[in-house]
């Protein structure tokens, strides 16, 4: 079957936007020559505004502890909630290895002992096998069970999710809606382990997963053991959450449509349904790579990057890591930064080297290439300066 993979798409044109922001690197050194009495978060507001004038919206947070530098922006209000998009996949994946670091669960348990075969039949049937009893908590994190992809898949008839999401605006998607959509209009891509597909409808199992081995719903889930402990106010998961306000969202634009109020954006759960701000994103990455939530030696098995997603965007267990060098040889000396990408050019990376973070939100599929030419302008100014 084939398949046409959206955010595959949208991130190559990065690789275009990049080569762009190589061109006009000279230009702005020579810009940055002409602004050195500023500092460098003042450059960087001044960078930030000016390309808010482009955007639908912009927010954007970064913490620097080696330049004593906390800052913020919104082109809208003062902590602005925007939808995470797949930035929020970061949470579900803590969640998992949080209750590694608890004994409730090992990377190799199979998740059919965990969820079994009533809900799992039909996902991972490949060349006539049913492999569901081969599928570990470890393929579903690194993308490599073989269970389809509701989100950006084809289905059998060559419709797309997206789609039917932009089409039906007020369809209220529940988990269980999402994993029968894979099993009734998808076939599986591979035996676990064999190929890396990257899959929301993996996540919406790793969140079933998390509420059988925690005793309570997912979005319970995450604010006892996530959201409480890094003192993030501001954060929900949307249609769940109490405190969940859909009309304070930032626009939210996918394939050109503003979906920030449909009842279908319900439709990414624990692959990252959050409702959240800059600030509690960028509270969450202190958290995490001070070891507040999991272990060290839990933050490298997420961080064991083992494939490659696109030329420069690789993938390990739960976390993404961005290789600018790979973008464009001019770009080698900028940090690899770790985190998550959301499709709506949602940002969340940090230093793993420095313990520096930076959060970024310009809710518009089509803004991603420029996402990634605004994060590298503003790392350049941080780290050459």
């Amino acid at each position: 079957m084939k398949k046409k993979k959206v955010y595959r798409v949208l991130l190559i044109a990065v690789l275009a936007v990049v080569a762009l922001a190589v061109v006009l690197f000279a230009m702005q050194r020579k810009k940055a020559a002409e602004n050195a009495h500023l500092t460098p978060t003042e450059r960087i507001e001044a960078l930030l505004t000016e390309h808010a004038k482009k955007t639908k919206t912009l927010q954007f947070a970064m913490n620097v502890p080696a330049s004593g530098i906390h800052y913020s922006f919104s082109s809208t209000v003062p902590n602005q909630r925007f939808h995470s998009a797949s930035a929020g996949k970061l949470m579900t994946s803590t969640l998992i290895f949080m209750a590694i670091d608890q004994g409730k669960l090992a990377l190799n348990t199979p998740i059919s002992s965990i969820l079994g075969h009533e809900l799992l039949n039909g996902l991972f049937v490949y060349q006539d096998t049913d492999y569901q009893d081969q599928v570990t908590v470890r393929h579903l994190l690194g993308h490599t069970s073989g269970v389809n992809d509701y989100y950006e898949s084809e289905t059998f008839d060559g419709s797309t999710f997206t789609t039917d999401m932009i089409n039906n605006p007020d369809t209220l998607w529940t988990p269980l809606e999402l994993i029968a959509y894979t099993r009734d209009n998808q076939n599986a891509v591979g035996k676990p382990g064999e190929k890396f597909l990257y899959s929301d409808t993996g996540y919406i199992l790793l969140g079933l997963i998390i509420e059988e081995i925690y005793g309570m719903p997912f979005h319970e889930a995450l604010q006892t053991y996530i959201f409480d402990p890094a003192d993030m106010r501001e954060t929900h998961l949307c249609f769940y959450s109490d405190g969940f306000d859909q009309e304070a969202l930032a626009p939210l634009y996918i394939n050109g449509v503003d979906v920030h109020l449909f009842r279908s954006i319900s439709a990414d759960f624990s692959g990252g349904g959050l409702s959240i701000t800059a600030e509690d994103l960028l509270k969450f990455l202190d958290a995490l790579q001070s070891e507040r939530f999991v272990s060290q030696q839990s933050l490298d098995m997420m961080a064991t990057f083992e494939h490659k997603y696109i030329k420069g965007i690789h993938y390990g267990l739960g976390m993404m890591q961005v290789r600018f060098e790979e973008f464009f040889f001019l770009l080698k000396g900028l940090p690899r930064l770790q985190g998550h990408l959301g499709v709506t050019g949602v940002h969340a990376w940090y230093d793993p080297d420095t313990q520096a973070s930076f959060v970024l939100n310009v809710g518009n599929t089509k803004d991603m290439g420029d996402s990634f030419r605004l994060l590298i302008q503003i790392i350049q100014i941080l780290y050459q300066s």
